[in-house]
């Protein structure tokens, strides 16, 4: 039996990092600036490199490092880029028995643009095989005691309701760390999901989008609300991540606060895979979510100070010995 199945996406990602680009404002989108490269030019880039990434994948690895039985549901294509992320969650030691290569479509693949100094990405993706990601085989997947669900492809709508009854009907926990595609359907598509969930991770932007389509109307003063509104929507456990300024969770009572660890930031790519699935891992665990909090923050810390969703994933050795050090930091700090 599993101790946790991911469901979800995989690709193969490939990080260039250059100062090539030119950053420019920007007041018509979201984010208020635009990379940009010369139309025509061959740009030279500083580094190249190449690993997996993918909700359900980085999950998977993460999972598999801290201990636990872990075996992806997800969908790669039938070619080398496709066979290489299975050898790789092999050597992680994650169950590779319900990945379905597909015949007709490519695996997934990703291409970050990292301007050097910047500290942030541009990502340009290609869904290819996740598009197809169906379960197929329902009995196939009931032998475990949790899901961890990502983000599902924009053309399976229904797959994440799917799966919250099956787990309700077999008795399955359920996490859900939707993708962008779930949440702008609005909460009127999301909340069948949530009123079955255990645990809710969503970052703040994500959290501020969905509730807004619950009610337009709505005020929100700070990142406590976010976390203090989403857990009347039916999850158990609600994480909200908010970059550099930590995250919040609970489950209906206090609001916990967890500061984000400082690190030299290489690369954002997975940070809230490696948040998400190792708040759920501790939870899983045992932990209570305080330590589930600090857990997921030192993981993420890791992953964000190297290039790739999964190079800097810890072990969970790894990870209580750097938890001691910040209690023991924090003790001191409180007795000074």
């Amino acid at each position: 039996m599993f101790n946790v199945i991911t469901i979800g996406s995989a690709s193969r990602d490939i990080f260039f990092t250059t100062s090539r680009g030119k950053i420019i404002p920007d007041p018509s989108s979201i984010e208020g600036r635009l990379l940009a490269f010369i139309l025509g030019a061959k740009v030279s880039i500083e580094s190249a490199y190449i690993s997996d990434g993918g909700g359900a994948c980085n999950a998977a690895t993460a999972f598999a490092r801290l201990g636990l039985k872990v075996a992806p549901y997800m969908n790669v294509g039938r070619d080398e880029m496709g066979e290489q992320i299975i050898l790789e969650l092999v050597q992680e030691g994650a169950d590779t028995q319900l990945i379905r290569m597909d015949e007709k479509l490519l695996t997934g693949t990703s291409v970050i643009l990292i301007p050097a100094g910047i500290g942030d990405r541009t990502i340009l993706f290609y869904s290819g095989a996740n598009r197809n990601l169906r379960i197929r085989d329902w009995q196939k997947i009931e032998d475990t005691s949790w899901f961890y669900v990502g983000p599902i492809t924009r053309e399976a709508p229904e797959l994440p309701h799917q799966i919250a009854d099956f787990a309700q009907q077999k008795s399955i926990k359920m996490a859900n760390n939707p993708g962008l595609g779930q949440i702008e359907l609005g909460f009127e598509y999301m909340s069948p999901v949530l009123e079955m969930l255990d645990v809710l991770i969503v970052n703040r932007a994500e959290a501020t989008l969905l509730l807004r389509s619950k009610d337009p109307s709505i005020s929100i003063s700070d990142n406590r609300q976010l976390a203090a509104e989403l857990i009347k929507t039916g999850p158990k456990i609600v994480a909200v991540t908010c970059g550099s300024e930590g995250s919040y969770a609970t489950e209906g009572g206090e609001i916990y606060f967890q500061e984000a660890i400082k690190t030299d930031i290489a690369d954002v790519t997975g940070a809230g895979d490696s948040f998400g699935s190792t708040f759920v891992a501790a939870i899983i665990m045992g932990y209570d979510i305080k330590a589930a909090m600090l857990m997921a923050a030192i993981n993420a810390a890791s992953v964000v100070s190297q290039l790739g969703a999964q190079e800097g994933l810890l072990r969970l050795d790894e990870i209580r010995r750097s938890a001691n050090s910040a209690l023991e930091t924090s003790n001191q700090k409180q007795s000074n």
